[in-house]
This record gives C-alpha cells, sequence and structure tokens, in this order.
C-alpha cells in the first residue's frame, strides 16, 4: 500500500485502504518556514516518510547556525527572509511553524504569491488576525489547513470511533481537568461534543511561583490558572481547567488528570471505555472498565503502532494506523497526528478538496479560549456565541502587538521584516 493511497482518503483517515499501487499525478514542493522547538523536532522528522508526496525542497529562519545544521542533515535550500524564499522557489506547499505573532502576516503574504499553506496552531492570536489570513487564502483560491493536532492523536480517532459506534450512547458531559488548554483544549471540547458551543463561563486565578524555566526552555514567575464551563448547542456541557504551569510539567503540575466523556449509555475514563450491559440498567447499572488494546506491527526493523481495538460484549470496536505502513506511528501512535495534517493539506490541493480541520474551525477553537478569557475580565459573566467584535482581550492584544512590533496588525508588508522571538 503506497501513501498516496492514504492521500487520497485522508478525509476519512480512519478507514482502512488495501489498495496498491495508486501514484499521485507530481510531488508537492514543500517548505519549511520556522526552525524552532515545533518545526525542527515534531514536523521536520515527519517529511521524509511522507516522500511520495512531498518534495521537501527548502527551510527558512532567522539563526543561521540552525539553517546550515538542517541544510547538512536533508539536502535542502535555505533562506533568511521568507520573500527570498517564495522569490527563488516554486513551491506548491508551505509549513508556517512561526510564533503565533508572525501567522497572520507570513500567511497572508503566501496566499499573495499563490502558496498553499499548512499554519502551526492557533490560527492567530485574534479573530481579526485569523480573518486577514482567511480573506487572503479565499481572495487567492489557497488551501489553508491549520496544525491542530490533538483530535488527531491515535488515542483520540480511537475514542471518536468509541463514540461514533454508540457505546457510551450520546455524549452529555465532558471533563478535561490538567490535559489541556487554550485552542487545544476548546477544539478537544468542541469535537468530544459533537456541536457548537453557545455560551461559555470563564474563572482566571493568577498566583506567583518561584521563577523557574521549564523544560521547553520557557520562563515562568507567575502561574495563570483559566477554568471553563461550556454549553453546546446539541445540550452537552464541558469543564476544563489548565495553567501555564500545567502546560509546562513544572513544580509537580499534571502529575496527574482527569479526563472523562459522559454518556446516556456508559463513559469513557481515561483510556477504558466503561460499558453496562443492558440487562444491568435496571440491576444497578454497574459498568465494566475495558481498556484498549494497542497492537504494533513491524516496519523496517522498528515497531509502529499498526491499531487500537477494545472487545466489548456485543463488538469490537478498531482504529487502524493508516500510516503504519510508513513507520510512522512509535511509541503507540507518535507522530501520527503530524502525518495526517500534512496529508490533509496535501489533499486538499491535489484533489480541490477542503482541508479536513480547516481555517474556520481553527478561528471557532480560537474564539472559545478567547471567550473564556473574556468572560473572567468581565467578572465571571456568562457569553454567548459569537462574540462580540472586538473583545477587550483582542483590544488588549492588539495594544500590546503595536507596543512590540511597531506596526499595527494589518500592516502585512512590514511585518515580514520583523524579528518575532521564539516562545
Amino acid at each position: 500500500m503506497c501513501l498516496s493511497t492514504c492521500l487520497q482518503n485522508s478525509l476519512n483517515p480512519d478507514k482502512v485502504y488495501h489498495e496498491r499501487n495508486i501514484t499521485v499525478a507530481r510531488k508537492l514542493k514543500l517548505a519549511l518556514i520556522g526552525l524552532g522547538r515545533r518545526g525542527r523536532r515534531s514536523h521536520l522528522p515527519v517529511y521524509p516518510k511522507l516522500n511520495d508526496v512531498y518534495d521537501f525542497v527548502a527551510v527558512c529562519d532567522k539563526d543561521e547556525t540552525v539553517l546550515k545544521e538542517v541544510a547538512e542533515e536533508y539536502d535542502v535550500n535555505t533562506y533568511t527572509s521568507v520573500k527570498d524564499l517564495v522569490a527563488r522557489e516554486r513551491l506548491d506547499v508551505v509549513d508556517v511553524v512561526v510564533p503565533g505573532d508572525a501567522h497572520h502576516a507570513v500567511c497572508c503574504f503566501l496566499a499573495d504569491q499563490g502558496i498553499h499553506m499548512i499554519v502551526e496552531t492557533p490560527i492567530a492570536p485574534t479573530r481579526p488576525m485569523a480573518d486577514l489570513m482567511i480573506d487572503a487564502a479565499k481572495r487567492n483560491n489557497i488551501k489553508l489547513e491549520v496544525a491542530e493536532n490533538y483530535h488527531r492523536t491515535a488515542m483520540a480517532r480511537f475514542q471518536a470511533r468509541v463514540i461514533e459506534a454508540g457505546v457510551i450512547g450520546e455524549v452529555g458531559r465532558i471533563y478535561r481537568i490538567f490535559y489541556e488548554g487554550g485552542y487545544h483544549g476548546m477544539s478537544m471540547l468542541r469535537l468530544l461534543a459533537g456541536s457548537p458551543p453557545t455560551s461559555i463561563l470563564g474563572i482566571t486565578h493568577v498566583t506567583p511561583v518561584v521563577p523557574i524555566i521549564d523544560r521547553m526552555l520557557r520562563r515562568h514567575t507567575e502561574e495563570r490558572w483559566v477554568t471553563s464551563y461550556l454549553d453546546f448547542a446539541n445540550g452537552a456541557a464541558a469543564v476544563m481547567i489548565y495553567s501555564n504551569v500545567i502546560h509546562a510539567r513544572s513544580l509537580g503540575r499534571k502529575a496527574t488528570g482527569i479526563s472523562q466523556i459522559d454518556g446516556t449509555r456508559g463513559a469513557i475514563v481515561g483510556t477504558a471505555i466503561h460499558y453496562t450491559r443492558p440487562e444491568e440498567y435496571e440491576k444497578g447499572a454497574v459498568a465494566q472498565a475495558y481498556e484498549p488494546q494497542f497492537i504494533s506491527t513491524e516496519v523496517n526493523g522498528v515497531q509502529v503502532l499498526d491499531r487500537i481495538l477494545v472487545e466489548l460484549p456485543d463488538q469490537t470496536i478498531v482504529w487502524e494506523n493508516p500510516y503504519a505502513h510508513l513507520g510512522i506511528g512509535e511509541e503507540k501512535g507518535r507522530s501520527i497526528d503530524m502525518a495526517d495534517q500534512l496529508m490533509s493539506i496535501a489533499n486538499a490541493v491535489l484533489h480541490d478538496t477542503e482541508p479536513t480541520y480547516g481555517a474556520h474551525a481553527a478561528r471557532l477553537d480560537q474564539e472559545m479560549a478567547l471567550a473564556a478569557s473574556e468572560s473572567a475580565q468581565m467578572d465571571r459573566q456568562p457569553l454567548s456565541f459569537p462574540l462580540r467584535e472586538p473583545s477587550q482581550t483582542e483590544t488588549g492584544i492588539h495594544e500590546r502587538f503595536k507596543a512590540t512590533y511597531g506596526y499595527e496588525y494589518h500592516e502585512i508588508e512590514p511585518l515580514l521584516d520583523v524579528w518575532y522571538p521564539r516562545r
């Protein structure tokens, strides 16, 4: 089974593909902008495994030392200027992995040059910034994908399959405590609920911590704790609690967490499927926990995840890794999410379809995160969606943006030459 078979079907990544010898018309010329932690450690290693679809030709970053190291390892051209990259390379897709403040400037420029792109999360710090990107992509008939990866992980895909199979019934409540926050968390809550949000209540609490530098070399002097409660259009509700220090896994934070999805017939608690036999509904309704099995296969001498399954009394639920044959999915599925998002933009470009996640969903997930902050600023008042424009939170972000970089957020041309510090 070749990679392009998965490509043609990536709108349904849970499907198992058995066709062979299907090839794409041409490889897509790919460049990476941004060689920070995320770009170099998470995105770059996946490119060689997708070489049936992508021809990785260039990288762009301000750090010439890092550029030299990557060029030697991957044999690609290097640039310190986005403008030079675009002028000298004939590109189909650019993977934009720069600091979030730079997303809208870089993506608007690329769209105006007729280049498709996938951009790291969040899509942009504010909705007006995101709208500049969406409008530029639409104006130039360009595909824009956003690299939201949490719902693309192997376990998230498997749990989605369990929910779709009706094992736990209709989802009623979702708890994500110390698991993730911000746009990542909001995306997970929305997708698990299977419905758009209608209202949100945000609570924030800030306390000092001893000065620390976390494992990602980020400095913290305070802990910004956020609790969000959301209602969804289908009647589901969700609670999420997170903080910057929890995200850093510092000072003992994130030693444990709670992930629970309550349905009308059962629940998913952590990774376990809690199934109640129908004959037990009126006899205590005690559920039995079933842990999923992770089945591996060997590819080129390396063990990779082949499938996840759970055997229930009345059915077996299986999710199969569509990228196992490429050697993607070590350690219970590592890099499956990265491959899946890169395949999403490739499929969109080659087959003129929409990306599987897309800019509008990314905008909504960021709006949900912004709304939590806005609610907290408004004395913890519940807010309805869509959030008013401009919000106090976004106005503050725009003011800080100009104070930091010297330009208004919509001044795209000069912002291309600004240096954005890695975070």
